[in-house]
């Protein structure tokens, strides 16, 4: 194996565990970030928004780089290419590698699930803030009031 190939196939490699690792803290941001939520504490959604995005970030970052690592085996960068590529691996890395990509996509799903729990949540805040500014003058509760 050429020592080129050998060190995309590391690149690759390594970036599948790293981004399995920043999906597991991913998920975990988002199940804090949800009970912040919940109790509207700013201060710290503002903290775990920041972590989410440079996590985001760098996963996105990631993907790019396998999506050129597939482009220089010419090979197609979707899900195809990926169980092409593996194919490229020695038996025992082929299969942890693909019991990575496995996990990988699942705690994608898992992140995505706990992210829009988390926007289905602020969606019911915003409703309920709206109904209490903008619907509160049609109650009449605290609107001007006729003695």
């Amino acid at each position: 194996m050429s020592a080129k190939r050998e060190q995309l196939l590391s690149l690759v490699e390594r970036e599948i565990q790293q981004d399995c690792a920043d999906y597991l803290r991913l998920r975990g941001l988002m199940q804090e970030l949800y009970e912040f939520l919940m109790s509207r504490d700013t201060a710290r959604i503002d903290v775990i928004n920041q972590q989410v995005s440079q996590l985001v970030e760098d996963t996105r970052l990631r993907a790019e780089r396998r999506s050129k690592a597939l482009g220089a085996f010419r090979l197609d960068a979707d899900a195809a290419g990926m169980y092409r590529l593996f194919e490229l691996y020695p038996g025992v890395r082929r299969t942890q590698l693909q019991q990575y990509w496995s996990e990988l996509g699942q705690l994608a799903a898992q992140c995505q699930r706990l992210n829009e729990r988390n926007g289905q949540l602020l969606a019911m805040h915003n409703d309920i803030l709206v109904q209490l500014l903008g619907g509160s003058a049609d109650s009449g509760l605290y609107g001007q009031q006729s003695y």
